[in-house]
């Protein structure tokens, strides 16, 4: 029975030190693995963000009746302007962020 007992205890520490070595085996591999670094490509910025704003034409006969629509194109191109740089800078703000 001592005989059994001790090829017992035996394996028991084996088993046991296999257990340890296998999963010490596997961090070990993976640490001497050089990292591998993998260029990024950003976006390009959309063609309808970068063309020009339009401008509302101007007749060449024109009443001050015909002003506030005058201005109101010319507020609604600069407004629409201004979303494509929003765009744009938010476009620059995600590029940064990776």
């Amino acid at each position: 029975m001592s005989k059994l007992r001790l090829l017992s205890k035996q394996c028991s520490k084996t088993m046991s030190a296999l257990i340890l070595l296998f999963p010490m085996m596997l961090l070990v591999s993976c640490g001497n693995t050089p990292p591998k670094l993998i260029p990024v490509q950003s976006p390009p910025i959309p063609a309808q963000l970068t063309a020009d704003c339009p401008q509302p034409d101007i007749p060449e006969q024109m009443d001050w009746k015909d002003m506030p629509q005058l201005l109101a194109d010319a507020m609604n191109s600069i407004a629409k302007c201004n979303l494509d740089k929003k765009a744009i800078r938010e476009i620059e703000i995600k590029r940064l962020a990776q």
